[in-house]
């Protein structure tokens, strides 16, 4: 009887069929069968909300705040110093997201970072919210544009100075100018 020699190369596929029905896996994780993963504590009961939208629509804004504020933006972009609205009307939820800010124990949107307002949004509200329904917003954050691109410069940038003076010229009030809680971007009606 002729004995049947196999090429080196089916021995080498055969062997390889063979390891891949009986390998292990390359990366196991050994842990005992009762075991508890442990859980950062810093992180226990944080629950981060994803941040409501802002709302750029000058038509939210009460009239006589709008007309002075689309004022003051046509005066910069007239010294060629270009302003953007960026926030004006505030619901209730997003007034409550920004002043939880800084305050991980505050109720419903409590996290860690700097605080950004003293206006819980309930007890007391801001006047971006103004009676708390769209076209009744008092206040707004605008913010300078460079080739078209909105951008955030320090407080210390001399274009806040030209945006407050503008601001104040329409008789509305600025929040660069304040002694605490320093706020460039926001203005208000008086």
């Amino acid at each position: 009887m002729a004995k049947i020699v196999r090429s080196s190369a089916s021995k080498v596929r055969r062997k390889s069929r063979l390891l891949a029905k009986t390998k292990k896996p390359s990366v196991t994780v050994a842990r005992p069968k009762n075991s508890v993963r442990r859980i950062d504590a810093r992180l226990k009961g944080l629950a981060l909300a994803v941040e409501p939208p802002l709302d750029a629509d000058p038509a939210d804004l009460f009239t006589a705040f709008r007309e002075k504020l689309q004022s003051t933006l046509a005066q910069l972009q007239g010294a060629n110093t270009s302003f953007k609205l960026v926030e004006g009307y505030r619901t209730v939820e997003r007034q409550q997201w920004l002043y939880g800010s800084g305050r991980p124990n505050a109720q419903p949107y409590g996290r860690p970072g700097p605080i950004v307002t003293n206006a819980d949004g309930v007890r007391k509200k801001s006047k971006h919210q103004g009676d708390g329904f769209p076209g009744s917003g008092l206040a707004a954050d605008c913010y300078p544009t460079k080739n078209g691109q909105v951008y955030i410069p320090p407080s210390s940038d001399p274009i806040w100075d030209a945006y407050a003076s503008a601001v104040e010229g329409q008789g509305l009030i600025a929040g660069h100018n304040w002694p605490e809680l320093k706020d460039s971007p926001h203005c208000e009606y008086p």
